[in-house]
């Protein structure tokens, strides 16, 4: 038996503004190409996660708290994006999520648009590079200032 098939694939949705007809399509299609992916890569018990007219700005929102809740519980095998900015456009918030919590709770992040898929070995080691990068940086800006 698949011990992942009791957890869920987390498809997060997200649209800053939402008025009127134009914006609901948008969000038909967004939920349409998210849940489409889903299926056809076989991955199991999507559940649905959007949030529509809230800023990435802002991680209170009500359906990603709902989601993050669910990582963090163990409930998620993998999460399903239309692209890195659906999760949030604070790179702090964002970067933690990506290269902390999901390789933390084992959850993959697929990326449609992108066609990108992160295992929670690629994106414990996408942490670690920028890590070292950072961690240059910092060596670099101290040497120069004992000149």
């Amino acid at each position: 038996m698949n011990r992942q098939s009791n957890k869920i694939t987390a498809v997060y949705c997200r649209l800053a503004h939402y008025k009127g007809d134009t914006d609901s399509d948008i969000a038909k299609v967004q939920v349409e190409q998210l849940t489409r992916y889903a299926a056809e890569l076989g991955l199991e018990n999507p559940e649905l996660f959007c949030d529509w007219g809230f800023s990435g700005l802002d991680d209170k929102r009500p359906q990603y708290q709902r989601m993050l809740r669910a990582v963090e519980a163990g409930e998620v095998s993998s999460l399903v994006v239309l692209d890195h900015s659906r999760l949030g456009r604070d790179y702090q918030t964002c970067g933690e999520l990506v290269e902390i919590i999901l390789p933390r709770h084992s959850v993959t992040l697929h990326t449609v648009k992108e066609g990108i898929i992160y295992t929670p070995q690629a994106l414990s080691e996408l942490a670690a590079r920028r890590e070292a990068i950072c961690t240059l940086f910092r060596q670099t800006r101290l040497e120069r200032g004992r000149r």
